[in-house]
């Protein structure tokens, strides 16, 4: 199983963020993720940092992770842009990029707060799923040089935004019935809000439901907080047992970039003597 390292950009300072992407980048960690959220009030956080100049400045100081965005939320921008923008990450980190996509929050939760500020406010729960569906298909679309017209999102045959690169791994985040549906049908991987899942007691059907239902090779991953006194985070071994493929464990502001050396180190052993 691997274990990643997702970085809250809330509160956080790009220098802090950077220290501690390259402490994950010597070892043990396998991808380096942040958040989709451009407003602390997300949060009741100062502030919050934009994840594509985050990823591209942990890109550019960073050889070995893989680099993704946990999740990008389609009120944020057109697919069209979202394609320029992990293709550009493609360019700094050849190989190293995949690409979470997630339906957005509910109007009435926290992390609307943003939206709502812009008088903006996040649709109902089937137009968002409807915006998710359409999202992948027009990078999927980009990528081929194919033009898409759907209801919320259109595109022509001849964008001009990407390089040859191929399409990232697309892993679509949530946790309800239906998105595990179509992530199943459409994405390479599902990760699922752990907490959620156990504190209502389905973590393990929604697992054994992917499974059911998904393609060989799809990846399975669980959200989680990483527990910096407790070196493996989460519960690996429970999370093994359901075949989960992946732990990605989140950290927010203030972030002390030498523990999470110290817990790459001890992964890293975990791997080499598993």
């Amino acid at each position: 199983m691997q274990t990643d390292l997702v970085l809250a950009p809330l509160g956080a300072d790009l220098p802090e963020l950077l220290d501690a992407a390259r402490a994950a980048d010597t070892g043990g960690f396998d991808t380096v993720w942040t958040y989709d959220h451009f407003s602390g009030l997300v949060d009741r956080k100062p502030w919050s940092r934009d994840p594509f100049v985050t990823l591209g400045a942990i890109a550019a100081t960073t050889s070995r992770v893989n680099l993704g965005l946990l999740v990008a939320n389609p009120a944020n921008r057109h697919p069209v842009q979202l394609a320029c923008a992990i293709n550009s990450l493609q360019s700094l980190a050849p190989g190293r990029i995949r690409l979470g996509i997630g339906s957005g929050s509910s109007p009435k939760s926290q992390w609307s707060a943003e939206h709502a500020a812009l008088g903006r406010p996040l649709p109902g729960a089937a137009v968002r799923r409807a915006m998710l569906t359409e999202t992948v298909a027009v990078l999927r679309a980009v990528w081929r040089g194919e033009a898409f017209d759907g209801e919320h999102f259109s595109a022509a045959a001849a964008m001009a935004v990407t390089d040859g690169a191929e399409l990232p791994p697309i892993v679509i985040g949530g946790r309800t019935a239906e998105t595990i549906e179509y992530a199943c049908d459409h994405a390479d991987g599902m990760n699922l809000l752990a907490a959620d899942l156990v504190a209502d007691g389905q973590l393990d059907d929604r697992v054994a439901e992917i499974r059911s239902r998904a393609p060989e090779g799809f990846e399975v991953s669980v959200f989680a907080p990483l527990e910096l006194d407790h070196p493996l985070g989460g519960d690996p071994e429970h999370f093994a047992t359901l075949g989960i493929d992946r732990r990605t464990l989140w950290v927010q502001s203030p972030i002390d970039a030498g523990q999470i050396a110290a817990i790459a180190a001890n992964l890293a052993t975990n791997l080499a003597t598993a």
